[in-house]
């Protein structure tokens, strides 16, 4: 039974695939993503905004909790948040996409 439980990196893998609406590059590699918690039935993912205001944040949220659904068992619980206390910053960026930024 314990092959339909979806690893972090199936969900890691998934959450690559969504892009940040307005840098459109993946949410995982500008750093966004802070944790990926797997429990009972459920997975839980919390997300790092690039600003304080965030105003493309429920599109965010909505295209992440899809991509995870897609990566999870029917029926199971997924639920992505922000950390409005965690600041993002340009070092939390893949070392790939920090070359080509230029930072």
């Amino acid at each position: 039974m314990t092959a339909n439980i979806p690893t972090i990196e199936a969900l890691r893998a998934a959450l690559h695939t969504v892009p940040d609406p307005e840098l459109a590059e993946s949410i995982v590699n500008l750093g966004l993503l802070k944790h990926i918690d797997i429990g009972d039935g459920r997975v839980d993912v919390v997300l790092i905004p690039t600003s304080a205001t965030c105003p493309m944040g429920e599109v965010l949220i909505e295209d992440a909790t899809a991509a995870l659904r897609a990566a999870c068992p029917p029926g199971w619980m997924v639920k992505v948040e922000f950390d409005w206390d965690t600041e993002w910053h340009p070092g939390r960026m893949s070392p790939a996409l920090q070359l080509r930024f230029g930072w």
